[in-house]
């Protein structure tokens, strides 16, 4: 998949006055010149031909047989030389993530087992177009609409399609899918492809508030914190009649953060969900993303009554997508997390237990704003030890503590925690707080948005100890430890804090059960695959109210 929110090509080498030759490493212009012979006179989009008049066509009689018998046999060799010359890091940021061939199969083939008779597919964010000529080639009746906004993957699109002799029944369009509007078609129109992957940070202000507006328009609530992704769904909601259908991998965080409500709202109203299978964080999916994905399926404007939910924990499902569990529309409706309706709902409360938040109030640690300021480090001038306090600063500081507990503050690094008046302080103490400020006022402290609604913007105000303390983000579940040396937190952990008494030792037993009972399964997904518990998810766990005793 591809950015749709980059606006520039990508930035070439200056050519070479030789020929591109798979002699040496590859190069940029080695990729751009075999895309330009394969392509031919067939006409480009004016940001594409910029490129191609960068270079010659490729001249190696070899190296273009070997390259087109490849893409004939289903192969992508310019897509893969695409992602080694372009590294996943700077990809990544650009939604450019490729999809590998057996993920790609399998949606393919689930979009075969709906038994319509494709008369157009619509592949987003088509990347080198391996979704569209894969869905050429299983439906040979229809015709393809490509949209890349990149300029330079649009051509190795166009040379894929070349190589394989489907040009003709295809239509590459370099833009953004938001704008693409679609003539109607004899027939269904198969949506099918993986939707970029871009944060809310890279997005416009201005595509921001089209998404809001347009899930407004449709009746729907929504979140600007919304991925790229989200947008595409939206789109396709939009672009969709009835009859039509589509499969779209992404990462599966929407299933259960805030800003997913708004695709699990389209899902259940109008954009007519009809399975998810969600792939195990142990499965790689995308080679260069470590994220949990999932397969979302939909047939837009059905009225439909249940949604199929499917865990896929290896390769042969991944490729297969066997049916999963039904569930009830109404209860994916009224359901927060749907991750939680993949593992077949919550677990009911048994007689005898309770939940956490009735013994205790789980709360985040301190946002500082800028840890590497209000973590006091000897990079920072020195300031008194009175204004220093001991804290957990990192998850391991629980998560290694030994026997399931913190029983000393020498280990643990300190938090400048300075009073909101400053001047009746001792001159001494006031000179160095100064130098300190001074310091931290260089580091950009006094900028950020937490500072600027902090006053002021120097007082870090850490709440009191709390007796337990847990982790809250990872690909394992959370830990739990005692606090008895009294540390405080900043917004790596969670504290719990007590409702009513609890003694030590029944503080103790009950950090001894969490650290081995609780699952990962209660928290929520994100990309990446960690698992994050909220303090609304940790105050949902269920357990023995025996341990009180």
């Amino acid at each position: 998949m591809t950015d749709q929110t980059a606006g520039t090509p990508q930035v070439l080498d200056a050519p070479q006055a030789h020929q591109a030759s798979p002699a040496g490493p590859p190069t940029a212009q080695m990729l751009l010149a075999l895309a330009k012979a394969l392509i031919g006179a067939q006409p480009v989009s004016e940001a594409e031909q910029q490129l191609l008049d960068t270079v010659p066509a490729c001249a190696d009689a070899a190296l273009l047989k070997a390259t087109t018998a490849d893409i004939r046999a289903g192969g992508d060799p310019l897509g893969a030389l695409f992602c080694t010359l372009f590294h996943a890091s700077t990809r990544r940021s650009e939604g450019q993530t490729f999809t590998p061939d057996h993920v790609v199969q399998g949606m393919v083939g689930w979009a075969r087992r709906q038994g319509k008779p494709v008369r157009r597919l619509v592949d987003p964010g088509a990347g080198s177009g391996r979704y569209t000529l894969a869905g050429l080639r299983a439906f040979p009746q229809a015709e393809a609409v490509a949209v890349e906004k990149d300029p330079l993957v649009a051509l190795l699109l166009r040379a894929n399609l070349a190589a394989a002799g489907l040009t003709h029944r295809a239509t590459v369009l370099v833009g953004d899918y938001r704008e693409l509007s679609l003539s109607p078609a004899q027939g269904p129109t198969l949506f099918i492809g993986n939707p970029p992957y871009v944060r809310h940070h890279e997005i416009s202000p201005g595509w921001k508030t089209w998404y809001s507006y347009c899930l407004a328009h449709a009746g729907l609530k929504g979140s600007q914190l919304a991925g790229l992704h989200l947008h595409f769904f939206l789109k396709t909601r939009l672009l969709a009649v009835p009859g039509d259908f589509g499969v779209f991998v992404t990462a599966a965080e929407w299933m259960d953060v805030n800003y997913g409500q708004a695709l699990r709202d389209m899902l259940a109203n109008g954009l007519g969900g009809t399975e998810v299978f969600v792939v195990s964080p142990a499965l790689r999916v995308f080679e260069d993303a470590m994220v949990s994905a999932a397969i979302t399926c939909f047939e837009p404007g059905a009225e439909r009554s249940s949604l199929r939910f499917q865990p896929i924990n290896d390769l042969e499902h991944l490729a297969t997508l066997p049916a999963g569990r039904e569930v009830a529309m109404a209860a994916a409706r009224t359901e927060t997390k749907w991750s939680i309706l993949v593992r077949g709902g919550r677990p009911a409360r048994q007689a005898g237990q309770i939940e956490l938040g009735e013994l205790f109030q789980v709360s985040r640690g301190q946002v500082t704003g800028l840890n590497r300021v209000w973590v006091h480090s000897t990079h920072a001038p020195d300031l008194p030890a009175s204004y220093l306090i001991p804290a957990i600063t990192d998850a391991a500081d629980i998560s290694t503590a030994a026997g399931q507990e913190i029983a000393t503050l020498d280990r643990l690094r300190r938090v400048v925690s300075l009073p909101r008046d400053l001047t009746g302080l001792p001159a001494a103490h006031r000179r160095t707080i100064e130098t300190f400020l001074d310091w931290a006022r260089q580091q950009g402290a006094h900028e950020g948005y937490i500072a600027r609604h902090r006053k002021p913007w120097w007082h870090v105000h850490l709440r009191d100890p709390a007796p337990i303390v847990m982790t809250y983000m990872g690909r394992r579940p959370p830990a739990f430890a005692l606090n008895t040396a009294g540390a405080r937190l900043i917004n790596v952990a969670h504290g719990l804090y007590p409702r009513q008494p609890l003694q030590q030792a029944q503080l103790r037993r009950l950090v001894q059960w969490l650290n081995a009972n609780v699952s990962i399964d209660a928290g929520r997904v994100y990309a990446g695959g960690l698992t994050k518990f909220e303090p609304s998810e940790a105050m949902r766990i269920l357990l023995p109210e025996q341990l009180l005793r």
